[in-house]
């Protein structure tokens, strides 16, 4: 381990907030300048209002928003090299078929690794919103989880098709899946509309009940593991009135 790293670990562990802690972390161990001067620079905007988010426990991403229109995200080391390009191929194959919004989504280059710059579309994920508001909406953002679900789920996307098992065929609760649906949408707070799904790269073809056993867990932290239970009723009402 380096300088810059043991002295951003002896800082941090004087930070009891873990949120706060990732973001004190993530500044001491990168140069966010560089990767705001290349988001200027690339869209033409140097004078651009700036907005920086980085990524949760793993600081697997730096996403550096410009004038809240034009996101770019940064891969960190501890990133996979390919995650930038699986993302895009994922969003790609997906965004037609989706009732959810994808931001379309452009490979750039920087300092030798993939960046991918996208729509940024404003809002807040559940992590950002507070319980109060999530219950406040959990009818309507439940039936539109499990339409993205069923619909994403039952697709046959032919530019993914060689990432499929061999022999797998799409059934209740299996098909392909986002694969971390508790984080990764953009809800409109004062509506209830969830207006993007973001971050593909662990998508899959697979079993979705791990999950949405992960999405319970956290919400049920927060007092609106409901949410999830409402998603899943509304997604089997969904699949037997499609199957029956």
């Amino acid at each position: 381990m380096g300088i810059k790293q043991t002295a951003a670990n002896i800082v941090c562990g004087f930070i009891p907030d873990k949120k706060l802690r990732h973001r004190v972390r993530t500044r001491l161990n990168y140069d966010i300048g560089e990767y705001i001067d290349f988001a200027r620079r690339d869209a033409g905007r140097p004078n651009a209002r700036v907005r920086t988010y980085s990524g949760h426990g793993g600081m697997k991403k730096i996403i550096v928003v410009l004038d809240d229109e034009v996101a770019y995200k940064f891969p960190l080391v501890a990133a996979k090299k390919d995650t930038p390009r699986r993302e895009k191929m994922f969003a790609d194959a997906f965004r037609e078929i989706s009732p959810i919004t994808i931001p379309k989504m452009e490979i750039l280059s920087f300092n030798g690794m993939d960046v991918l710059k996208y729509d940024f579309l404003p809002g807040k994920t559940l992590a950002d919103m507070d319980t109060a508001t999530i219950l406040k909406h959990e009818d309507k953002i439940a039936r539109q989880l499990a339409s993205f679900m069923f619909e994403i789920g039952r697709s046959d996307p032919k530019s993914i098709r060689h990432l499929k098992p061999d022999g797998a065929t799409t059934g209740m609760f299996f098909g392909w899946y986002h694969n971390d649906i508790g984080g990764n949408f953009v809800i409109n707070p004062e509506t209830g509309d969830i207006v993007a799904f973001i971050d593909w790269e662990s998508a899959a073809f697979c079993n979705m009940h791990p999950d949405l056993m992960r999405a319970l867990r956290f919400l049920n932290k927060r007092g609106a593991g409901s949410l999830i239970m409402k998603t899943v009723f509304e997604y089997i009402a969904r699949y037997q009135a499609e199957n029956n």
